[in-house]
């Protein structure tokens, strides 16, 4: 009889030992990969807070009040920008803040650098650190200026604070821009057209309609029959300060007065020949407006007609309309005004370039823009200044001299 002995299979010891061994490589493996991808995330949130702390910095000491003077408590001027060291404590790290500015002079502006350095858990020392370096530079220009980008276009009282796109810095913006002409309307005359080459400003027609347009609803079709021309573009502000009592007046009191205005109209005199016809100057002071009294400054507009040269010389005088009740005089009567014209010269005799505003236009050959005047009370006088200094916080040169009555 044969017996079968039936022979007992499992794991030895050996065999167990190197499979706890791998298994414990590949769990040594699997932990080391968490803890990079912790590392990792908490560095990348590390970086974002101190991108975000940098670009705080930047914008807070962009937000300056005034460029030199003392500013009210918790603001800051332009000039108090400097090297500055800080310590933020963030989320899960505390960050070094060093701020190194550069000042330059021409044109003056603070070249800030910002570096926000931090150690993170991984580092060998305290001088392993992390860093991230944001760049910019702040002008000396006064916040309040940036503000009249933001000015919406679209009545006189705007005035032309904006550049266009893509056209003659001349052409008003106002205009409606038509790809290679712009047409602008007229705001108290809404059945005026006047129509601007976009490349060079020169005015191509003057259109007079039936009917009433506006910047937005004016087509190229609309203008399509006017008669052409070559014409040059002359423009202005008449602002008003009409204050009787008290002392003269100053160069910050004709900076920005606050009217009201008065019924006007300009005048353009030229003195060149071979003009086809005379000047056609318009404004938005109609007589309703001015009645009412709550429009701070007029705003002109002339088109000049070329003649052979395309150059005009004349001079254009701000004119009472017939029938108001005030006149240009340089007596202290109530209803006598002075006209003084915003310019960059010292004397009527000094000679200076046609768009800054001479007594006497002499040869112009383009387009002129903010050709501006104030009007004064006539017992008082015509304020100087002196040419602005943005560096000491003077960004507008307000000088004037007085137009009318005409002092030779």
């Amino acid at each position: 009889m044969c017996t079968t002995r039936k022979t007992s299979r499992g794991v030895s010891m050996v065999e167990a030992m190197v499979a706890l061994a791998v298994m414990a490589f590949g769990m040594l493996t699997v932990v080391g990969v968490q803890s990079t991808l912790r590392l990792n995330a908490d560095v990348a949130k590390q970086r974002s807070e101190a991108t975000r702390l940098a670009q705080e910095k930047l914008d807070q000491w962009r937000s300056f009040t005034v460029i030199d003077t003392a500013p009210p408590a918790g603001q800051t001027a332009w000039s108090a920008i400097a090297d500055d060291v800080s310590t933020v404590n963030g989320l899960n790290a505390a960050y070094e803040v060093r701020r190194e500015v550069v000042t330059t002079v021409d044109p003056p502006t603070k070249m800030v650098r910002v570096t926000v350095s931090w150690s993170d858990r991984a580092a060998a020392d305290a001088n392993d650190k992390n860093r991230v370096v944001l760049a910019s530079s702040i002008a000396a220009a006064a916040p309040a200026l940036s503000g009249t980008l933001a000015v919406r276009p679209g009545t006189a009282q705007v005035g032309p604070v904006r550049r266009p796109f893509n056209r003659h810095p001349s052409i008003p913006v106002q205009a409606r821009d038509f790809g290679t002409s712009s047409a602008f309307v007229l705001p108290s005359h809404p059945w005026m057209v006047i129509v601007f080459n976009n490349v060079t400003g020169v005015v191509t027609s003057v259109c007079t309609f039936s009917e009433n347009f506006s910047n937005e609803t004016i087509t190229p079709s609309d203008v399509q029959s006017c008669a052409t021309i070559v014409g040059q573009f002359l423009t202005g502000f008449v602002r008003f300060e009409r204050s009787i009592g008290g002392s003269d007046l100053t160069a910050a009191d004709v900076e920005n007065p606050i009217g009201p205005a008065l019924n006007l109209s300009i005048r353009l005199d030229l003195s060149s020949s071979g003009h086809l016809q005379s000047p056609l100057c318009l404004d938005d002071m109609t007589s309703w407006i001015a009645s009412a009294g709550s429009q701070q400054y007029a705003t002109y507009y002339c088109v000049i007609y070329s003649n052979g040269s395309q150059l005009w010389s004349g001079i254009s005088t701000v004119e009472p309309r017939s029938g108001v009740d005030w006149h240009i005089d340089d007596t202290s009567n109530p209803e006598a005004h002075r006209v003084c014209r915003y310019t960059s010269a010292v004397s009527d005799t000094q000679n200076i370039p046609n768009a800054n505003h001479p007594r006497n236009y002499t040869n112009v050959s383009g387009n002129l823009t903010n050709q501006n005047f104030v009007v004064i009370a006539g017992g008082k006088h015509c304020p100087t200044d002196v040419a602005a200094n943005p560096a000491a916080g003077d960004l507008v040169n307000s000088n004037t001299l007085q137009h009318q009555p005409n002092l030779f």
